[in-house]
């Protein structure tokens, strides 16, 4: 049988408290698409635009996490507290003095079909 002493019950607990804290200390990320429209403008390069835009996101400890080469737009994750209406004005009103538009979205599952088939 296993015997437990005092000692290996009182370094579990403390494992176990530090264990709490740590996970009670993560941060939650919120996973956003931008997209970029430079409608019929073609003359526009939204290449900077988007460097400018990784600027900003890593000022808010935002993540790039994918640059989509199909469409003009990255994906980030950013804890969602810290994405506020602020940080996305400040993303809108840059694509306003570029000359383009931004689309910004939570990312999340699409599906084609609702209901029971």
């Amino acid at each position: 049988m296993l015997k437990l002493t005092n000692k290996s019950i009182l370094i579990s607990f403390y494992l176990l408290i530090s264990l709490f804290f740590t996970m009670s200390q993560a941060k939650s990320t919120t996973s956003y698409i931008l997209s970029v429209d430079t409608g019929n403008q073609a003359t526009i390069d939204s290449t900077d635009f988007l460097k400018n835009v990784k600027t900003v996101l890593t000022q808010f400890q935002g993540v790039v996490t994918h640059e989509y080469t199909l469409i003009n737009g990255l994906s980030f994750e950013m804890d969602p507290n810290t994405f506020t209406n602020n940080v996305q004005d400040k993303l809108v009103a840059l694509g306003k003095e570029t000359g383009v538009k931004v689309n910004i979205e939570k990312d999340q599952d699409v599906h084609a079909f609702t209901g029971k088939h």
